[in-house]
This record gives C-alpha cells, structure tokens and sequence, in this order.
C-alpha cells in the first residue's frame, strides 16, 4: 500500500475549500463535508468509548465497536468519493444481529434513561446522540445530492445498538439505570 497522507498540512484549505477524492473541489460549509466530519467526529466518540471500557466481560462489545470504526471509514469513504459504494448490506445485518442478541439480555424500560450511570455508558449515550445527528446530515445530504440509502440505515441502526450497548454497560457498571422520574 502506498503512503495515503504524506503531508498533512498543505494551506489549500484556508480560504474555506477542500477537495474530495474525486478531485472535486466544495466548500467546507457544504453539506457532504457536514456529513463527512460528523461521521468522522462519530468515530472519535467511538475511540473514547473504547478506551473507557475496563469490564473484561464487555470483551464482545469492544470488539464490535473496533469493527464499527473500520466501518464508518468507510462510509465516510463514501462520501469522500460519491459514485464509490463501500458499505453492504452486510454490515447493518451485523448490526440488526448484535441489536437482536444483545437487547435480549436487558430488562424492559420503563421510562427514559438518564446518562451517566458510567463513564463509558454515557460515552456510549454520547455516540448515539453523535450517531443521530450523522444521520441527520446525511439525510440533509440526500435532499441535495444522491447518496447511498445504506449509509443512513447504517447509521440509523448504530444509534440503536449504542442505546443497547450504554444500558448493558450501565447495568454491570452500577446496581441501577437512572431513569426520568415524572
């Protein structure tokens, strides 16, 4: 494999512009690189989510989070290079599986959960809200531009097992889920 960034500060972008891997050069305002920061920022969140899980039983969830990280670079491959699909549908079969097994361990919610039963359970409720909000500039994307429907269902999905993943941390990490009280 070649060297992918051998210079990582070029000045090219200080007059507001960047260029995707298509060569094509947009503004740092448009939406497409809304869409690819914030998936980016998803990743970032992701990272610290990571390194704050010390449980050895959460073994499972680490790994996935690893593989979900490989993933969203390639969904921000995709919006880097907009007729480039990388995403399967695969990848969101992993995620309706992990969803499926894993909620099956937790209890029914009553009500709302608050955040911060945990470091790493809020950093996981973190993500989500990050999650959400990717695919939010995502659909806002594909108002404008076409983009591929598997990112948005990708993310959609992650936000999901995120909320699973917080509760499952939580419950190991404190005796009780804190929950909106009326």
């Amino acid at each position: 494999m070649s060297n992918r960034l051998t210079r990582i500060t070029t000045g090219q972008g200080d007059k507001g512009m960047t260029r995707l891997a298509n060569q094509q050069h947009v503004k740092k305002s448009h939406p497409r690189i809304e869409a690819i920061g914030t998936v980016d920022e998803l990743n970032a969140v992701l990272g610290m989510l990571v390194a704050s899980i010390k449980k050895p039983q959460h073994e499972a969830i680490v790994s996935a989070l690893k593989n979900i990280q490989n993933q969203l670079f390639s969904l921000g491959g995709e919006l880097a290079s907009p007729s480039q699909v990388f995403l399967k549908t695969s990848d969101i079969a992993q995620l309706e599986a992990w969803i499926k097994t894993w909620n099956q361990k937790l209890p029914p919610l009553k009500e709302f959960v608050i955040p911060g039963a945990c470091v790493a359970s809020a950093n996981a409720h973190f993500a989500r809200c990050v999650a959400r909000r990717a695919e939010r500039r995502l659909v806002g994307l594909a108002e404008q531009e076409e983009v591929t429907e598997l990112g948005v269902i990708y993310l959609n999905r992650l936000s999901d097992l995120l909320f699973i993943i917080s509760r499952m941390i939580a419950r190991t990490e404190s005796t009780k889920e804190a929950q909106w009280q009326r």
